[in-house]
């Protein structure tokens, strides 16, 4: 059965069972001869009805109408005067039915009537258990009212949160793709304008990775594979327009099959690395590695820092501020990152739960 079906399966039994036990009060608050059954005392069945006719209706009217229109509008007095007046009503009618009954008549009849004591304890004297069934209808049919309301305010504000974090994942994700296509495009173009013949071969990459970017990105969650096979792209497009003074290593290990992730989460800390980890005339490396074991997904990427690397400020960190933010949205406390910027070396560590 579905969960929703299954859930309105239970509220409905769970009010049912409440209804069930609400109309068991009656024994026990209307006073009547135990040892035989109350049916057989006219003035017990009519008190019974009309009862809970009665309090059945002021539970739907208290909750549906008084509390939407009154309570709630802080209308507080004329509440108060409302329920009054619908106790009152509820008392009236009750005594009228024990006073008017047949049994009750007969007793007034009868010499025990002139007993003081049987005049205090007589059935026909108006008992607290009306009373107190009303106040159980009144406490029962405000507090599920205003739990219902709480219930549906939380539903609302998580509902409006969770579209708002949706909004900024979106937000943050067509941020990262535009930087990352930016500064792929001003490679291409080097090769370009130099008339290198690897111009052909760095589109093609590119269309592969625009492809993934427009596509697979779009979900919530990607295949660690998909993401791993982004990553060698993107690493081979670098390649292009390399020299060989730069020395780069992707390690993969474990079992990354069955593993699922947020898309475009490594390749910021990638694309930093080659930005800023590479220099024409002196040996650099970069080091990448994925590291993967029962629920724990390990990133690394270490890369060297070159003195004129760090005069490049244009757009620094853009990619990295996004991938934090993104990271503390979906993953909140299941994910640890830890980034050391040396002068030598840049390192970032990234550690992340990837239990359901």
């Amino acid at each position: 059965m579905p969960y929703k079906e299954r859930n309105a399966v239970v509220q409905v039994t769970i009010i049912i069972a409440a209804w069930a036990s609400f109309f068991l009060l009656p024994f026990v608050f209307f006073p009547y001869n135990r040892n035989f059954s109350p049916f057989q005392s006219h003035r017990f069945v009519y008190s019974f009805i009309s009862s809970n006719l009665l309090l059945i209706i002021f539970y739907y009217l208290n909750s549906v109408i008084l509390i939407r229109n009154l309570l709630a509008r802080k209308k507080i007095l004329l509440y108060i005067v409302s329920v009054l007046a619908y106790l009152l009503i509820y008392l009236t009618v009750i005594y009228l039915i024990a006073i008017n009954s047949e049994e009750v008549k007969d007793f007034l009849q009868s010499p025990y009537s002139k007993t003081p004591y049987y005049k205090f304890k007589g059935p026909y004297f108006f008992s607290s258990g009306p009373l107190l069934l009303f106040l159980l209808a009144l406490a029962v049919s405000t507090g599920s009212k205003v739990i219902t309301q709480w219930f549906t305010a939380e539903q609302v504000k998580e509902e409006i949160t969770r579209q708002q974090l949706q909004t900024e994942l979106s937000l943050l994700k067509s941020q990262v793709n535009p930087h990352f296509l930016f500064n792929t495009l001003n490679s291409i173009y080097s090769l370009s304008v130099t008339s290198s013949t690897k111009t052909a071969d760095a589109v093609m990459k590119l269309s592969r990775i625009m492809r993934y970017t427009l596509e697979e990105s779009q979900h919530d969650v990607v295949s660690l594979n998909q993401e791993i096979e982004f990553i060698n792209s993107y690493i081979e497009l670098q390649k292009i327009r390399l020299t060989g003074h730069t020395q780069i290593q992707f390690d993969v290990t474990g079992q990354t099959e069955y593993v699922k992730i947020a898309p475009l989460l490594f390749i910021p800390f990638i694309e930093n690395a080659f930005k800023y980890g590479v220099s024409a005339h002196n040996a650099s490396a970069i080091l990448v590695s994925i590291h993967v074991t029962e629920h724990l997904l390990q990133f690394s990427c270490v890369n060297d820092v070159f003195p004129v690397a760090k005069l490049k400020s244009e757009g620094t960190g853009t990619g990295i501020i996004n991938t934090k933010r993104r990271l503390q949205l979906l993953y909140k406390e299941q994910y640890n990152m830890v980034i050391l910027p040396g002068e030598q070396q840049y390192k970032i560590s990234l550690t992340i739960n990837t239990r359901p």
